[in-house]
């Protein structure tokens, strides 16, 4: 049985407002509680003691396609990520390919607390069931996706604005310019982690 880490305050907070439930659990739950527009830019914020948050995007153009994922735990630490770049040029395909590589990164790495994020709407809401017409196009990734979650003790997805995912879009951009296919990069500049602005060439 799931445990509860966090006191029944924060744990309503954490579904009321962030959207994490744990496996199996009817997410109209989250929909019940009530949500207020502060007119406040969203910016990311670290997830509860014990969780990793997984951020994703991908970034196309002319040339290529690059996708990432980006994983903190609550102190904000940068635990673990991954880039690389893609051959198609589907938005769509490439940012569900970009929550496949995060859900298989967080399996390898045992994590059993997940909350993953991704400012591609389409993706999240058909993750989420709330879009049963998935495009077929991204329908084999997203089955997938829902196998490996089964691996969790409890996960969420969340649809995160682009003011609150900088830092996988900033990584999915610097892989597009400075990757192979082929290359493993161990560090990430730190021109590029940034939280609320974007990396430039």
């Amino acid at each position: 049985m799931l445990r509860i880490v966090c006191t029944y305050f924060s744990f309503v907070i954490c579904l009321g407002v962030f959207g994490w439930l744990p496996h199996g659990t009817n997410s109209s739950l989250v929909d019940s509680f009530p949500r207020r527009n502060t007119g406040v830019t969203p910016s990311w914020t670290p997830p509860p003691s014990g969780w990793i948050k997984i951020n994703c995007d991908a970034t196309l153009n002319d040339v290529g396609c690059s996708i990432a994922c980006v994983a903190r735990n609550d102190k904000a630490d940068i635990v673990r990520w991954e880039a690389r770049r893609i051959d198609l040029y589907s938005p769509l395909v490439a940012e569900a390919l970009a929550v496949d590589m995060a859900i298989k990164m967080a399996v390898q790495a045992n994590w059993r607390y997940i909350c993953l994020m991704s400012d591609f709407k389409i993706v999240i809401e058909a993750l989420q069931n709330r879009n049963s017409d998935s495009p077929w196009s991204i329908s084999s990734i997203l089955d997938n996706c829902k196998l490996n979650v089964c691996n969790f003790a409890a996960y969420s997805f969340v649809f995160s604005p682009r003011a609150a995912n900088f830092l996988a879009h900033n990584l999915a951009k610097w892989c597009l310019h400075s990757c192979t296919s082929s290359q493993v990069f161990l560090s990430i500049p730190s021109s590029v982690i940034s939280d609320t602005e974007e990396w430039f060439v």
